[in-house]
């Protein structure tokens, strides 16, 4: 995921004017160029430790988003007190599987931001880039030529080991009578 800086200030000054409650919204765009961040209200029970996404704003918003063809590329929220790492609830509550959560951490009054992907209870990191330009793809993981070869010198090992276990499997062949 790409944010400019003046995209992931405008998340975090969102985040410290809710604070002490945790601030949500959605970040939208088209082909994960951001264009918009979209700020949601928190009708949670328990603000302090939780968000829920007004539904009425979120379906306004999504149905704008999709009338204008533009893309819900991630959704956001902060946690106050807290490291920017999905908390149970938020994985519990993940209900987008491909689409990416950016947390946002007012913990120590430094803002700190993590972009997860949470598929049906399991978390993994993403990328998450900020800068004026687009990530280069050197900031994505690629193999080296190295580790290509090592790869490719693996396989054929492997394929060359099956040959001859396959071989050496057979059994006699038939004496030919004369």
């Amino acid at each position: 995921m790409w944010l400019t800086r003046e995209q992931a200030q405008t998340i975090i000054a969102y985040a410290r004017a809710e604070s002490p409650y945790e601030a949500c919204g959605i970040i939208a765009g088209q082909r994960n160029h951001v264009l918009e961040i979209i700020p949601i209200p928190n009708t949670a029970a328990d603000p302090l430790h939780n968000y829920t996404m007004d539904e009425r704003r979120l379906v306004e918003v999504l149905i704008s988003l999709e009338a204008r063809s533009v893309d819900l590329i991630s959704f956001y929220h902060s946690h106050p007190q807290t490291d920017p790492i999905p908390s149970p609830t938020d994985v519990k509550l993940a209900f987008y599987p491909d689409t990416p959560y950016l947390i946002i951490s007012l913990k120590g009054g430094e803002a700190r931001l993590a972009a997860w992907k949470m598929h049906y209870g399991q978390v993994s990191a993403e990328i998450l880039h900020i800068g004026e330009q687009p990530p280069s793809s050197s900031d994505s993981p690629t193999l080296s030529r190295a580790q290509k070869i090592a790869i490719l010198m693996s396989a054929l090992i492997a394929f060359i080991l099956l040959i001859v276990l396959s071989l050496s499997l057979l059994p006699p062949a038939p004496l030919i009578p004369r």
